[in-house]
This record gives C-alpha cells, structure tokens and sequence, in this order.
C-alpha cells in the first residue's frame, strides 16, 4: 500500500439526534469503518457535522471548524477527499478544491445522490461556474449513478462511479413466503406513502405491510392513515437494527417519487429480501424483473399488483437474485477498489 495520507471531510451519524437510517452519513461511516479495519491505510476524518444545537446543526460553527482544520492539517497530507450531499458542493467543495491546488494536493470529490444534473440547472448561475471551474476539475470526482457518470464524462475523464454501499451481514430473508411486506424509509408524501395506503386498501387481509421510519409530515400522525389493518405503523429503528428487522419480511416496497441509489434496496438484497420501487432512473440501475417489480410513480393499481405477483412458487428465486445482486455494492468489495484508485492518484 502506497505511504500517502488521506484527509477526509464528511458527515457522520450523530448519536445525539433522533436516529435515522441510510444516507450519506452512513456512508461515510461505511467507508471510515472500512479504512479503519485495514490499518495500512493512513487517513484522517474531519467531521463535517460535528457541532450540533437542541437537535439542529450549527451549520456556520461546522462550517469554520472544517475549514480551519483543513488549513492546518492539509500540508501535512497527500490526498484530500471531499464528501457531500447538494448543500455542500456548491460553496464548502469549491473552497476547498481552491486550498488544495495552492497546497499542490490530489482533489477527491464524492457527491451523494442522483440529482448532481438536476441541481447543476437550476442552481445560481454564479455558483455553478464556480463549481465547474474549481470541482469539477477533481482528479477523481466520485457519482453514485451510472447515468451522471455518462453524463459527466464528457467534461471531466476522472469521473467514476461509487455506488451506495452496505457490508455484508449474517442475517437472511427466510425461505418460505408469508405476504409480509415492509416499507423503511421518511414517513412523507414524497415517498409515494399514500399511494401504499391506497394499495392495501385492494388487498386481502392475510397481508401485512408494516412502515418504519420518521413520521416527517404531519397529516400521517393522523390515526386516519392507520386505520386499514393491513397497515402498521412500527417506529424508527437504528441503522445497526436494519438488516435483521429486513430479514423478518419477504419483500421491500419503496414506491418514492425521487430517489438516487437508494440504500435501503441494497440494505434489503444483502439479506436476500427482493424489492417493489418505482422506476426511477437510479433504481432502475440497480433493480430490475429478476428482484421484484418496477412501478410507475404514483400509481397504486400498479403497486397492488406488484404486491400480489409474489407467490410461493416464485419467491425464492427472486430472494437468490437478491442476494447474488448484493456482491456489486458490497462494501468490501466496492471500497477497495475505491482506495487503491485513490492512494495510487498520479
């Protein structure tokens, strides 16, 4: 392994809000955890998200924090890694990139999620030619479709893919059908959670669908919502809870209206539980009709189909393709490939 250091600036969960599941700060979780168990990485965390204030984070006190630890630390090491959602690529990334390249460092960008395009169109015009004039010249800059990859490539060669991630686990689905279904995931409209109200109401009452999760909006507080007994509102778990809660259900429904790599779906194909989503253009990447069924948006006859498609006789097949699809965001694999791309920079 190459003697180079490694500054990382990202956020990780933090034990002292309310806990969610997924997202970035798992990610960047994953990816110390995995630099950590292989000690002839040499790198350094930065948290990005350290301060934090009656359940908010003081954004301007994180922000001052990272830079000045940047400035002080970054001469002493070879490489730095930038990991962000959007709110963090269009001011702090830039900065950065600037205070590297004075410095003659390797630039490493990683953004989560599938909107990178989206927000590049209708972000301020003056932000984002700051951006492709200072990040999107990183010598590695990190995507989590294949899509943007496509779309960037054009403009930058270094761009790679580096998708949501999960380890591996020694939990798995069980291997007779039952008709229990699980949704994980913020309890809001956008995640397409009336349109599975709408769909239990068509199914028979030997099926059960239990939700997970932050109730983020309001209106689903209402004992209304909950009144069909197909449906069961279940709390939030920890992210360390969700790969066994998984394993207890036989199929994963995750009907959003947006969404990047979900990775919940990885989450679910790790313990061999196939999936309902809908067909968005990051989940299309990852899912197809070997591991459950794509859905239109909005659209619950569709999703009650998709619900009673699955039967004894075809189960287990789908539940093996879970699982073999699981091997190509599979943690182990996937971050070391990453690294030595990283640590080997020229």
């Amino acid at each position: 392994m190459s003697n180079r250091k490694l500054l990382i600036i990202g956020s990780l969960p933090h034990y002292n809000q309310p806990a969610t599941f997924g997202g970035a700060t798992a990610l960047v979780q994953n990816l110390v955890n995995f630099l950590d168990s292989n000690k002839s990485y040499k790198f350094k965390l930065i948290q990005a998200n350290k301060f934090i204030k009656r359940g908010s984070y003081l954004t301007i006190t994180n922000f001052f924090y990272v830079l000045l630890n940047v400035i002080i630390k970054l001469p002493f090491y070879d490489i730095l890694m930038v990991n962000v959602s959007k709110n963090g690529a269009f001011i702090v990334a830039p900065i950065l990139f600037l205070y590297s390249k004075i410095l003659r460092k390797k630039f490493v960008f990683r953004i989560f999620g599938g909107d990178l395009i989206e927000l590049l169109n209708t972000q301020n015009k003056i932000l984002v030619r700051f951006f492709n004039y200072t990040v999107m010249k990183s010598d590695l800059f990190f995507v989590e479709t294949l899509k943007i990859k496509s779309m960037l490539s054009t403009v930058n060669t270094n761009v790679a893919w580096f998708p949501n991630v999960r380890s591996k686990n020694e939990y798995c689905t069980s291997k007779s059908y039952s008709k229990k279904f699980i949704y994980l995931g913020h309890i809001q409209e956008e995640k397409g959670i009336e349109d599975l109200f709408q769909a239990a109401k068509f199914l028979s009452n030997d099926y059960s669908i239990d939700f997970y999760g932050n109730i983020t909006e309001q209106k689903y507080k209402a004992d209304e919502f909950w009144e069909n007994e197909n449906v069961t509102y279940k709390g939030v778990l920890n992210p360390d809870e969700v790969p066994e809660i998984l394993s207890k259900y036989d199929v994963l429904i995750l009907p959003s209206y947006k969404e990047g790599y979900p990775g919940v779906i990885i989450e679910a194909f790790s313990v061999g539980v196939p999936v309902i989503a809908t067909n968005l253009q990051g989940i299309v990447e990852i899912v197809n009709d070997k591991l459950g069924f794509l859905i239109e948006p909005k659209n619950h006859i569709e999703l009650k189909n998709a619900i009673t498609s699955f039967n004894s006789n075809n189960y287990q097949d789908y539940s093996k393709n879970a699982l073999l699809q699981f091997n190509k965001f599979n943690s182990e694999i996937v971050n070391k490939k990453i690294l030595k791309d990283i640590y080997n920079l020229k």
